[in-house]
């Protein structure tokens, strides 16, 4: 009988930004020989999005200071459970593992970062120092986000890995609703042209300067439209901007929704603002709805995009992305077609389910090899 491999993935809360890449890799090793438990630290809405998930009902602050209660209730749980491999994301369970995999031994541990900020600070750097054994090998989400650790944390190469995000195409693109039903869901014209973007509105996703470069745009193009899909605490600023520039007919903000990306037919390009961004998931999912794209030239979503969407200065510059969108008006149809499906050929080629969980799966015998 094969010997069963016990995986613990290790989440803080639901943080939408993480949520997809959890569900994913969860999917990856629901199968024998492996039995996948993904625990969140704080109470979460979404245990049955797994298989098998529970929660430590941490407060926020039990995860300050020095986290004496999370540390005690993670360490008897990991003794009774011996898990082969523990997989964290995000600083906080990160270093909850290095102090407690020095008294566990957990044979393999996995932490996947998905930006650049995770190591700001002197003290985490010291503390991936202090606990850094053979049994720690981390992932970036991009190699961009690679290249920040090799830089930041001055680790050899060997012990980082570039996993990109993935998306299971086939069912994603099943739950795409037409374009006169997510306009009809999203109180959109059925005639207008949409831009669109789906995120949280914070500042760093720059979703002020794309209302912005709307402004622009719709001088020269009245009857277009735009929808931003997303909740956060920049909301009310973005809202007072809209109602101060009369923009109410024009732009609209729809709040949260769940699975979002099933609306990406709503419109007619997607736009992607970000200051900052890691990978930038939401393009998987517009290039699975065979949208053009204009995007920030930042972070990861050049790496994501290729050759292909249109990139932009991510500075706060309104008028860079109105030319961009003003170009995609102006563009023949059939070419914006094409640029579509090349986005879309990308997707397939580079970023599917099955890759992606090959990759994950010969990570994780690899790393268990080279600790026994």
């Amino acid at each position: 009988m094969t010997k069963k491999i016990r995986i613990l993935q290790l989440v803080i809360s639901d943080d939408p930004g993480i949520l997809d890449l959890t569900r994913e890799i969860s999917e990856t090793f629901k199968d024998a020989p492996y039995e996948i438990t993904t625990a969140f630290l704080h109470p979460t809405q979404h245990l049955e999005d797994y298989s098998t998930a529970f929660s430590f009902h941490l407060k926020k602050s039990d995860l300050k200071g020095l986290r004496l209660k999370a540390l005690w209730q993670l360490y008897r749980y990991c003794r009774q459970e011996k898990f082969d491999v523990v997989i964290t994301h995000r600083f906080k369970p990160l270093h909850l593992m290095l102090t407690l995999n020095k008294f566990l031994n957990v044979p393999t541990c996995i932490s996947v970062i998905h930006g650049f900020d995770e190591f700001t600070r002197r003290y985490r750097k010291r503390c991936v120092a202090s606990g850094w054994s053979k049994h720690w090998h981390f992932v970036g989400i991009s190699e961009p986000v690679s290249s920040y650790l090799k830089r930041t944390l001055k680790l050899e190469a060997s012990n980082i890995s570039t996993i990109h995000n993935a998306v299971d195409i086939q069912k994603l693109s099943t739950s795409f609703k037409t374009q006169e039903q997510s306009r009809a869901l999203l109180g959109l014209n059925k005639d207008a042209f949409v831009f669109g973007s789906i995120g949280r509105l914070v500042p760093l996703k720059g979703h002020l300067t794309l209302i912005k470069a709307f402004q622009i745009t719709i001088r020269q193009h009245p009857h277009t439209q735009l929808i931003i899909i997303g909740g956060g605490r920049e909301e009310a600023t973005l809202k007072q901007y809209i109602n101060d520039h009369e923009l109410n007919q024009s732009v609209k903000l729809s709040g949260h929704i769940e699975a979002a990306a099933s609306l990406l037919k709503a419109l007619n390009v997607f736009v992607l603002p970000s200051l900052k961004e890691g990978f930038g998931l939401v393009l998987l999912e517009a290039m699975a709805a065979k949208l053009p794209i204009i995007a920030s030239n930042t972070g990861g979503i050049p790496y994501v995009l290729g050759s292909l969407g249109q990139l932009v200065d991510p500075i706060d510059q309104p008028q860079a992305y109105a030319d961009a969108m003003l170009e995609k008006l102006s563009k023949d149809q059939s070419n914006t077609l094409n640029e579509a499906e090349l986005l879309n050929k990308r997707l397939h080629d580079q970023f599917s389910t099955p890759r992606f969980q090959q990759t994950w799966r010969n990570l994780v015998t690899k790393q268990l090899k080279e600790s026994s």
